[in-house]
C-alpha cells in the first residue's frame, strides 16, 4: 500500500468517528466575571490585581491545594503539604513591591560585569579578596537553601510572598555564581571553608520561616550588608564595583521584606515579640563567634587596608567600625521592632568599644 493510499483509508475512517459535543460546565465557575485591571504609571503590577475577591486576603488560608487566590475550588483535590497557612507566619505588606522591583533590577553575571575591567592585584590583596567572597558565597548559599525549604510550604494563598521569595532565592544563587567568577577570573582561587556556625543555625532552624528570618536577616542581615557597603568603597576596579553595588542593592531588598514580615507578624501574633527576644539571645553568640574567626577577619582587614601591612592598622580599625556599625543597625531594628535588648550576649556586646557596651551583659 503506498503513502497516499493509506493516508486516504486514515482519512476516511476518520471521518465516521462521532464526535462529542464539548462539555463546557467550567465556563459557569468564574467567582467575580468582568473584572478589569487596568495598568498605572509603572505598567501592569502584582499589587495592581488585588482587585474585588482577588485582594481579599484571608488571615488563615485553609485550602490545601495548588487553586490560586480567587480561583473557584474543585472539590475532591488531596491536601498537599502547605504548613505555612496563616498570614502572619510568611506576609509582608511590601512583598509585592519588591518583587517587582527585583525583577526590573535583575542582573547577569556573565555579561553585566565588566570583566575586562579586572587588573592584577598584589597577591596579599587578591588572597583575601578570593577567601571574603569564599566566605560571602557560604552565606548566600545557607541563606538559598532556607529560603527554598520554607518556600515550598508556604500556601498559595500569599503568592505575592511565594513570588518574591521565589526571585530572592534565584538572587542568592546569583551572587554565589558572581563570587565564584570573581574569585577564578583574576589569577586568584577559592580561599578556605568557614566554621559558618551561623549558616548552620539557620539551616538546622525548623521552628518556622519567621525563626529562619529572624536569623538570616534581622541578626546577621546587617553584619553582610555592612560588608557589602565597605567591599564597594573598597573596590580594586569596575567589576568588582559593579558586583557589590548589585549585591548591596539585593540584599537590601531582602532586608526590607524581612523587616516589614517581622514587624507585621509582631503585630499579628500574640507572644511573637517574646519568641523573637529568645531566639535573639539563642544567636547572639553564634553570631559573634563567627565574627571573631581569625580568618574572615584578617581576610576583611586585608582587603581594607590595600595588604598586609596597612590591614594591621588601617584594615583592622575599619574592620572594627564595620562591626560597630552592623551592631548598631541591627540594635536599631530590634528598637523599631518593638524588641527589647537592653542586654545582648556576652560575646557580641564585647564586640563594641567600652564606652558603647551594654551592661551588664547577659551571661552566656
Amino acid at each position: 500500500m503506498t503513502q497516499a493510499s493509506r493516508v486516504k483509508k486514515l482519512t476516511d475512517s476518520v471521518a465516521h468517528i462521532e464526535i462529542s459535543p464539548p462539555r463546557l460546565q467550567w465556563m459557569g465557575h468564574s467567582r467575580q466575571w468582568g473584572t478589569r485591571v487596568k495598568k498605572g504609571e509603572h505598567g501592569l503590577r502584582l499589587g495592581d490585581l488585588n482587585v474585588g475577591i482577588y485582594g481579599e486576603i484571608p488571615q488563615h488560608w485553609e485550602d490545601q491545594s495548588r487553586r490560586p487566590r480567587g480561583a473557584a475550588d474543585l472539590p475532591g483535590m488531596p491536601p498537599l503539604p502547605y504548613h505555612l497557612r496563616s498570614k502572619h507566619q510568611i506576609w509582608a505588606d511590601s512583598a509585592a513591591d519588591l518583587y517587582e522591583e527585583a525583577i526590573q533590577h535583575r542582573w547577569i553575571p556573565a555579561t553585566d560585569i565588566p570583566w575586562s575591567e579586572l587588573s592584577a592585584l598584589p597577591d596579599d590583596v587578591e588572597r583575601a579578596m578570593c577567601q571574603v567572597l569564599t566566605e560571602l558565597m557560604q552565606a548566600a548559599n545557607a541563606e538559598l537553601e532556607s529560603i527554598t525549604y520554607w518556600q515550598e510550604q508556604m500556601s498559595y494563598g500569599y503568592h505575592e510572598v511565594k513570588q518574591f521569595l521565589a526571585v530572592a532565592a534565584l538572587t542568592c544563587a546569583r551572587h554565589i555564581d558572581a563570587f565564584r567568577k570573581r574569585c577564578l577570573a583574576n589569577g586568584g582561587g577559592l580561599g578556605l571553608e568557614s566554621r559558618g556556625r551561623m549558616n548552620r543555625a539557620i539551616l538546622e532552624s525548623r521552628g518556622g520561616w519567621t525563626e529562619a528570618v529572624v536569623y538570616i536577616y534581622l541578626l546577621r542581615g546587617f553584619y553582610i550588608q555592612n560588608q557589602y557597603r565597605l567591599l564597594l568603597a573598597h573596590a580594586h576596579n569596575a567589576a568588582e564595583r559593579e558586583i557589590f553595588a548589585n549585591c548591596l542593592a539585593d540584599h537590601s531588598r531582602h532586608m526590607s521584606y524581612a523587616l516589614d514580615h517581622l514587624k507585621y507578624a509582631i503585630t499579628q501574633q500574640d507572644g511573637q515579640a517574646a519568641v523573637i527576644q529568645t531566639l535573639l539571645s539563642l544567636g547572639e553568640s553564634t553570631l559573634a563567634r563567627d565574627i571573631r574567626e581569625p580568618v574572615q577577619r584578617s581576610a576583611l582587614a586585608v582587603v581594607f587596608g590595600g595588604g598586609v601591612e596597612g590591614g594591621r592598622q588601617e584594615g583592622m580599625a575599619t574592620w572594627h567600625t564595620m562591626v560597630r556599625q552592623s551592631i548598631h543597625d541591627y540594635l536599631d531594628a530590634c528598637e523599631w521592632l518593638g524588641i527589647k535588648r537592653n542586654m545582648i550576649q556576652r560575646r557580641l556586646n564585647a564586640l563594641l568599644p567600652p564606652d558603647e557596651q551594654l551592661v551588664p551583659p547577659e551571661r552566656g
